[in-house]
């Protein structure tokens, strides 16, 4: 699968398929296909594959089939498989994220700008239909910012002082066709150490308040999130080494 995302991201999809008991079973298969995957991909395609029939057609487990034949046969492989699943569930946003990284894995930017905007429109969507009030998640992210940022090593923490920290409940619609993920979780904006004007300091850094929830509902599993966020943001944005990471806790 491809690196570009940090996190996989299972928004609930009203399928049909029941009651709490099909939800806790799907959790806990999904849970250990994933373990699978990354440690043992062939024993993950075996047990995905050995579904019951109730399960089998459930989007999720055929996203999971498709995230198997991806890691075992490759992007183009797995890439006929979603397609069937968005055509099949054009309302399925998981779907959409899913193909648009197998678009990335193929540089088929054009195509993965076109899905990536459809998950941002139908994860907006949902925010509505389910009355999601991201704000309410604020003020634990602001205050695990504010330790995260104060505790940052030097020089780090002095480049940082002045640079404000931003809520925005998702990436705008204009950086989506960029090509930013719809499902990041922070974004760090400004000059880059490789810019031709040689600045080292962003001029802001957002963070997504609907995104973070959507992954980690437990306001413990939030605040710990919302840290490791801030210092791999931080890490990749000034490009540091492995020593460097380790300062700031990465290593």
């Amino acid at each position: 699968m491809s690196n570009d995302h940090d996190h996989d991201h299972d928004h609930d999809h009203d399928h049909d398929h029941g009651d709490d008991e099909f939800a806790e079973e799907l959790d806990e298969f999904l849970a250990e296909f994933q373990d699978l995957l990354g440690t043992d991909p062939e024993a993950a395609m075996e047990l995905v594959e050995s579904v019951d029939e109730s399960f089998a057609s459930h989007p999720l487990i055929r996203i999971a089939h498709a995230h198997a034949v991806w890691v075992t046969k490759g992007a183009a492989a797995a890439r006929a498989e979603l397609e069937t699943l968005v055509a099949a569930e054009p309302d399925f946003s998981d779907a959409h994220y899913a193909l648009a990284d197998v678009y990335g894995e193929l540089k088929e930017d054009a195509l993965r700008v076109t899905h990536f905007l459809r998950v941002l429109e139908l994860d907006e969507k949902d925010d509505v239909e389910s009355e999601f009030d991201a704000s309410t998640f604020e003020p634990l992210i602001i205050k695990s910012a504010e330790a995260a940022l104060a505790a940052l090593p030097s020089p780090y923490l002095e480049r940082l002082k002045d640079v404000p920290v931003l809520l925005e409940a998702r990436p705008a619609k204009v950086l989506v066709k960029d090509g930013f993920d719809p499902r990041a979780l922070a974004h760090f904006e400004g000059p880059t150490l490789d810019a031709p004007s040689g600045g080292t300091m962003p001029t802001r850094i957002v963070l997504f308040t609907a995104n973070m929830p959507a992954e980690f509902e437990d306001e413990e599993e939030l605040a710990s999130e919302v840290e490791l966020t801030l210092l791999q943001e931080i890490g990749s944005y000034y490009s540091l080494s492995d020593e460097e990471l380790d300062r700031l806790g990465l290593e």
